[in-house]
């Protein structure tokens, strides 16, 4: 890093940066903002539409609250007292103690688990014997082919043995290993600048002879003796190497379903254990959407609905019962409960059958509630920067997969591009998304939050790679060839530059010129065609602006509750037979189909998610937090942009990522209990403190709802036309 800052190219174009900003900042033009910003500034602070005074969540209490708040404060608070309060929730509390501190919650479970696998290496290696002995393995090969069979199930023996064996000292000899050393020194780069390693090179060193640890930091929670498997924990594995056995000995895909049945047990004793676990697997959502649907078939579209509830059980069991947190009022509850009644509105008085307006309003609502599963989650900043860190992988995968398909020219619909950009465009990117507006958008926000965390005050390490892991999303929103995203991209970066980065305007300026000489002209031409005489004679007859007319033509004939929510371009409508055209706009999309009172409401709900982004990035002082709520308000405005010209956010992953970092974004400005401060007083009722440090949050301690709906089939703008 210092070689580069030593050299004279980066000195010379630091020099130009710098006197650009200087020049710019005492320009006419300079001057003239900078009073506009001195005089706007108290007029939109002292206004109650734009004003931030209102935006400013509070623990749930039972005064001080609107009658909106009240209505749910009441209850919860009630239940907090009498079902928390009262037997239930100290025993169970005293019954989480106890399972954190007993053998299997301090590294004895690693035995139960090596009794499973090694019952399962068992029982396949007595099916394939069995198998030999009968004559039916010949069937499936030479005799030759026995020694490759054979190979896994003595592999699980050897396992098995190796796990028994070693017990609880199995953990610590895995956390010293250097697999996992520099697994955490590769995360640690990414998530904090910095090793995440073991430091003390020693620190796994196992005592010989009496079958127990040596001294060390994690000694007294690993420290294990054999005598214990006379108990408890030696009934545990007897009956976890008898289930694997009985899964061993059962062919087909009886094995498999046992080891899905056991992975689901232990991701529910880790979302007991740590909430928090939920908003991993929501970052990671795009994937793990896509595996669901290829892996668990009819069932796949509903493991969101099993995240939901999921969800919602833990907030209810560790806020009312085992109260290890509070619960905050969200800025958004008004306006969404709102909005949700508007449409239902939309839906009674069209008389929109139940099912097409159902979808409609699923569509539109489920995916704002990520919004409430990210704000109110408990969450620490160390969990925030894994979020957000998984959150970045799992769109650089994305970016990745469509460049791969831009390189090798994977096929697409021939509608997507116009005829006379055939020769130029071989394929538009759209990975597991399916549509390349989709995908173009949902890189935005990744896209805008990595650039700001590069262009933060942060360790050099993790500029570096969050310029590289911007650069791979800024390339592919480009392979997209979405003018939506284009457009949106602008928006956003210009957003976030002004929320700030204020001293980058001019240098920006100043790169878009030189980008628009230096770009490819198939990307130029793609921008400029969409304003050309020929596209809008195109549009106007049978495109984007011909049915804009007709959605203006439905605002001016149903104004309050349009033509039906779910009846006119959108998802909904193509998939149910309303008809074949998309919309393109979503705004205008909606207040045809809902109304303009549906529309009011909606943009209410955006202007005060956008006030609540505001809010946070004044109240965190912390580098990291006010670089993450700068660079969602910008991946903000770039997708409520794109919406302009694409209704992307009908498409599943967009909805869910753009509500979901919205309400993370939100939570992190509004930290009352410090990571280093004492608990609150609930958390001395009998829960173990190791549980309680974890959940010294950032938001402060808070809840979750999350939800989805099945994936619209085409997408959003299923066309792929933006």
């Amino acid at each position: 890093m210092k070689v580069v800052e030593s050299s004279l190219s980066f000195r010379a174009a630091r020099r130009v940066v710098l006197l650009t900003g200087i020049s710019a900042r005492s320009s006419l033009l300079g001057r003239f903002f900078r009073r506009l910003r001195m005089i706007l500034g108290p007029v939109f602070a002292a206004s109650e539409v734009f004003g931030l005074k209102r935006i400013a969540p509070q623990p749930l209490g039972r005064t001080g609250f609107p009658l909106s708040t009240s209505v749910i404060s009441r209850p919860y608070l009630w239940l907090r007292r009498v079902v928390g309060g009262g037997p239930v929730g100290r025993g169970a509390r005293a019954l989480g103690s106890v399972s954190v501190a007993s053998s299997l919650g301090s590294g004895a479970w690693t035995m139960v688990v090596g009794g499973g696998v090694l019952g399962l290496g068992c029982g396949r290696l007595a099916l394939l014997i069995s198998s030999e002995m009968n004559g039916a393995g010949k069937a499936s090969g030479p005799g030759a082919a026995l020694g490759l069979r054979l190979v896994a199930p003595i592999l699980l023996l050897v396992i098995g043995l190796l796990v028994v064996g070693a017990g609880p000292r199995l953990v610590l000899a895995l956390r010293c290993s250097r697999i996992v050393r520099g697994g955490g020194w590769v995360a640690g780069m990414l998530v904090e600048g910095r090793s995440l390693a073991p430091a003390a090179p020693g620190a796994g060193r196992i005592g010989a002879g009496s079958g127990m640890l040596a001294s060390s930091p994690g000694g007294r929670f690993l420290d294990f003796s054999w005598r214990r498997l006379a108990g408890p924990l030696g009934a545990a594995v007897i009956l976890a190497a008898a289930a694997g056995l009985v899964g061993g000995l059962t062919s087909g895909a009886g094995p498999l379903v046992l080891v899905a049945a056991a992975v689901v047990i232990v991701a529910l004793v880790v979302v007991v254990w740590r909430p928090q676990a939920i908003l991993l697997a929501i970052a990671a959502f795009p994937w793990l959407d896509y595996v669901a649907r290829r892996v668990l078939g009819g069932f796949g579209p509903a493991w969101k609905e099993a995240l939901l509830i999921l969800a919602i059980v833990l907030l209810l069991v560790c806020v009312i019962v085992f109260r290890r947190w509070e619960l905050w009022s969200v800025p958004l509850t008004l306006p969404v409960g709102l909005a949700l009644v508007a449409g239902i509105g939309s839906v009674v008085v069209r008389g929109v059958p139940n099912d097409v307006g159902l979808f409609a309003l699923r569509i539109i609502f489920e995916p704002m509630l990520y919004f409430f599963a990210g704000f109110l989650l408990p969450k620490s900043r160390q969990w925030v920067k894994w979020i957000v860190a998984v959150f970045l992988l799992s769109s650089v995968a994305l970016a990745l997969h469509g460049l791969y398909q831009y390189v090798t020219h994977a096929p697409m619909p021939a509608h997507w591009i116009d005829i006379t950009e055939a020769s130029s465009i071989g394929t538009r990117a759209y990975s597991i998304v399916g549509n390349p507006n989709g995908l173009g958008a949902f890189l935005l926000l990744g896209a805008l939050v990595s650039m700001s965390l590069a262009l933060a005050r942060l360790k050099a390490v993790q500029r570096i790679v969050m310029a590289v892991v911007c650069v791979l999303l800024l390339a592919g929103v480009a392979v997209t060839f979405s003018r939506g995203a284009w457009i949106g991209l602008g928006v956003g970066v210009l957003a976030l530059l002004i929320m700030a980065y204020r001293r980058y305007l001019a240098p920006l300026f100043i790169a878009a010129f030189v980008a628009w000489f230096a770009a490819p002209a198939k990307f130029t031409h793609r921008l400029t065609f969409a304003f050309s005489g020929a596209y809008i004679t195109k549009s106007t007859e049978a495109g984007r602006l011909f049915v804009w007319k007709l959605a203006l033509q439905h605002i001016a004939e149903h104004p309050w509750f349009g033509v039906g929510l779910g009846t006119f371009g959108g998802t909904s409508a193509v998939m149910y037979g309303f008809g074949r055209l998309w919309v393109d706009n979503f705004y205008l999309q909606l207040a045809a189909e809902g109304g303009l009172i549906l529309l009011v409401l909606f943009l209410w709900i955006l202007l005060r998610a956008a006030k609540g982004l505001v809010k946070s990035h004044k109240n965190t002082r912390d580098p990291y937090t006010r670089a993450l709520t700068a660079g969602v308000f910008g991946g903000f405005m770039a997708v409520a942009a794109a919406n302009a010209t694409a209704s992307v956010w009908e498409t599943l992953i967009v909805g869910v990522g753009f509500w979901f970092l919205t309400g993370l974004a939100t939570s992190v400005g509004f930290q009352l209990v410090g990571e280093e401060a004492a608990s609150p007083p609930d958390h001395e009722q009998g829960w173990p403190a190791e549980a309680q440090g974890s959940e010294r949050h950032l938001s402060a301690l808070q809840p979750a709802a999350g939800s989805a709906l099945d994936e619209p089939a085409g997408n959003a703008s299923g066309k792929g036309g933006s």
